[in-house]
């Protein structure tokens, strides 16, 4: 989306610019065979929930706006959510060694972690993630594979599972890729593989209807979408903004026209809505002092103005509801998560995060795995509880930092089981250390680099038999060596986008088959092994 506030002259000149700019055209698609997830459907089920008539989608610049505040505007007697659909705007697509990948500003991550998610969607209100391009060399149009697309989509997906969304909105704007016309299909092919049937893939389009005529599988792009929401706001030309949507096989049913609150044509775009039959009133950016404008957008559809809930507007009312706050429980013998290759090669790292032992090993070795690589002597960074010759209660942090041979690093302390502990093991170049409840218990000289590279696991290392007998919460990777006083800062709970933190699992999920990292580096951690039951609401922080 262009979201800028324009006036006189230059409206006129940067429109007729910006609708002339398309995308280079490439002739032909991609005809690779679909990822096996299940058949594409029109319209998702979460889709058609909204679909009795028009509803007014509201996006949010969460730089500068409360995220609760669409849920504060309302109309009718009793009282209706004004929104249908909230998006959370903007999550970006960076170029991280050449691969795209999800991020998330401090201000994103802060409704993502906070519970205005939960709070709108308990008001009725779908809540989407609008994902953008960055300026850098990575974007929603420039897939030139289906294997490209499908990675970048895993990454969306990850988050819609930890976030607990209703789904995805496509933002093709702001890289310097090069694109071409066969991308966006392929990704949203690839979303829709993963997301299932039960979330929203919708558009933010501004003049890109040249995306709409490619196909994959023999599906368009808009046979795909949920929603495609028009967004060229400086054109009251609401027909000719519509129409090469609509000729590239578009339904109405699926276009949603937009305005943006600098504007004051919302009347008029609330009554082409109403009179062409279109899913939605699109509105940017909605804010604390939105009342009368969209109120020409309610009288209009809902014959209503818009009012406001009390002590609701910037979150003046009672806070919104908490996300869900869990961790996992594992039996000791083959449960555990599988997550990616990790290359922690360099002179710092950290490993942190909190353990309720149920039992201890009682077999030779002795040894319960927490995490970490263990694919040698010569390759290995891990965390456990026990060793051969050392007590199964007890701390022991293994290193390679060169030789054939690594370093091990064992607590002074014991651990007693059905209690919980926060422990943390650091490398910095020079020392070992582990610190149990953000109390230093040991360390250990030593210098060199790290040699550990490899698939990452939790509750597992060298064979089947080295699983942990209890519960995991907040586990994370540190590729620097935190010192005491951020140790005991942040046991609880750190931001995701936090300076070299490679991986973060939350264990918020409280169902699926995966654990999401939510750093968005990728490093999600797949559950192997594991039931239902194994969730728990039985936490070390509240």
């Amino acid at each position: 989306m262009k979201k800028l506030t324009i006036f006189g002259g230059v409206i006129v000149s940067l429109f007729l610019l910006l609708y002339a700019c398309k995308k280079t055209t490439t002739a032909g698609a991609t005809t690779e065979t679909a990822n096996a997830k299940g058949a594409m459907m029109a319209a998702s089920p979460a889709a058609l929930s909204l679909a009795s008539g028009p509803f007014v989608t509201a996006y949010v610049e969460v730089n500068s706006n409360n995220f609760v505040n669409p849920g504060c505007y309302t109309y009718g007697a009793p009282a209706n959510q004004l929104f249908g659909i909230s998006v959370i705007f903007a999550a970006n697509i960076n170029s991280t060694n050449g691969v795209p990948t999800l991020y998330f500003n401090p201000q994103v991550q802060d409704v993502l972690n906070s519970g205005k998610v939960a709070y709108l969607q308990s008001l009725g209100i779908k809540v989407l993630l609008d994902v953008l391009g960055n300026h850098q060399n990575a974007g929603w149009g420039c897939f030139t594979t289906y294997a490209a697309a499908d990675a970048f989509a895993v990454q969306c997906a990850n988050a819609v599972q930890q976030y607990g969304l209703d789904g995805i909105d496509i933002d093709d704007e702001y890289s310097t890729c090069t694109a071409n016309n066969s991308s966006l299909v392929l990704a949203a092919a690839a979303l829709r593989a993963r997301l299932g049937t039960s979330k929203i893939i919708s558009m933010a389009a501004f003049g890109q209807s040249n995306y709409f005529t490619a196909t994959y599988n023999g599906q368009k792009l808009g046979d795909i979408l949920d929603y495609v929401f028009e967004q060229t706001y400086f054109s009251s030309d609401y027909a000719g903004r519509l129409q090469p949507y609509i000729n590239a096989g578009v339904p109405k049913s699926k276009l949603g026209l937009g305005t943006d609150l600098s504007n004051s044509d919302q009347a008029a775009v609330a009554t082409y809505v109403k009179n062409n039959g279109l899913a939605s009133a699109m509105v940017y950016n909605v804010a604390n002092n939105s009342q009368t404008k969209l109120s020409s957008i309610s009288n209009v559809l809902y014959g209503s103005a818009t009012a406001v809930k009390p002590n609701c507007i910037d979150g003046t009312g009672t806070p919104p509801v908490t996300a869900a706050n869990m961790s996992l429980v594992f039996d000791g013998t083959n449960e555990y998560l599988n997550s990616n290759t990790f290359n922690l090669a360099g002179t710092s790292l950290t490993y942190e995060g909190w353990i309720k032992p149920a039992a201890f090993k009682s077999v030779f070795p002795n040894i319960s795995t927490i995490m970490g690589i263990e694919v040698s002597d010569a390759n290995v960074a891990l965390l456990r509880l026990g060793d051969a010759s050392l007590a199964n209660n007890k701390l022991q942090f293994v290193l390679n930092t060169g030789g054939a041979t690594p370093k091990k690093l064992s607590s002074v302390s014991a651990l007693n089981a059905n209690t919980w502990y926060h422990v943390a093991a650091t490398y910095d170049g020079a020392t070992m250390k582990i610190y149990i409840n953000g109390v230093l218990d040991a360390s250990l000289s030593a210098t060199g680099t790290i040699s550990a590279n490899g698939a990452f696991q939790v509750s597992r290392s060298w064979d089947a038999n080295r699983g942990f007998n209890g519960q995991f919460d907040e586990l994370r990777v540190w590729k620097t060596a935190l010192s005491q006083t951020s140790i005991q800062a942040n046991k609880c709970s750190v931001a995701a986008n936090s300076t070299s933190l490679e991986a973060y699992w939350k264990f918020n999920e409280g169902t699926g088959t995966s654990i999401a990292d939510a750093t968005g580096h990728g490093h999600n951690a797949n559950l192997v092994n594991m039931e239902s039951t194994d969730w728990s609401t039985i936490v070390p922080c509240p």
